[in-house]
């Protein structure tokens, strides 16, 4: 399985040979709560454990007999449904950025979520925040930082630290998520 493709429970691309069933809280068939086997036809949603040809169209939960209704008589594109979620990923600099003496790190965060921790993301997925297929930047937060990489062992303290305190003001856990001022750092003067 290549390790850059990234997958959510609702995108295309994840395994759909992993049997599924739903205890409930999920899904709903014809506006009531849906419990037992289901799977993916591309995004969509079915029921039974595999494609079958009286397989149904499987909905978001609706908790509202009257959101059923009216979401029923309405067809909408809900561009919410086209994002998926961020992928941690473990920041290694490479040889460039230790001649630049700098690099650039990027977290993401739940907005108003009590149990939300930072997550470190790479670059590909922070460009892609607010963009279709990318991280929906309504339910995340996200800030750079540009971390040092080189020079004098207080001086990196000192501008690693700063950085994540102005990021904190954005992302509130970031300190949780890099908790050593001098990681990946080579001291290169007194």
């Amino acid at each position: 399985m290549a390790k850059d493709r990234n997958y959510s429970e609702f995108s295309s691309g994840r395994n759909d040979n992993l049997y599924k069933y739903t205890k409930g809280g999920q899904f709903s068939l014809d506006g009531v709560e849906y419990i037992g086997e289901y799977h993916f036809l591309g995004n969509t949603a079915k029921t039974g454990p595999i494609p079958t040809p009286d397989a149904r169209i499987l909905q978001r939960l609706y908790r509202v007999q009257d959101h059923y209704i009216y979401d029923r008589n309405f067809d909408f594109d809900v561009k919410v449904l086209s994002f998926v979620e961020p992928r941690p990923y473990l920041y290694i600099p490479k040889e460039q950025a230790y001649t630049v003496g700098t690099d650039i790190r990027y977290f993401v965060e739940k907005i108003e979520d009590s149990e939300s921790y930072a997550i470190e993301i790479d670059q590909a997925q922070y460009d892609s925040i607010g963009r279709e297929k990318g991280i929906d930047n309504g339910i995340y937060t996200f800030a750079s930082i540009n971390w040092k990489l080189t020079g004098r062992r207080q001086d990196i303290i000192d501008h690693n630290e700063t950085q994540l305190y102005r990021a904190s003001a954005i992302v509130p856990s970031i300190n949780y998520a890099v908790r050593n001022f001098l990681e990946f750092a080579r001291i290169t003067l007194v």
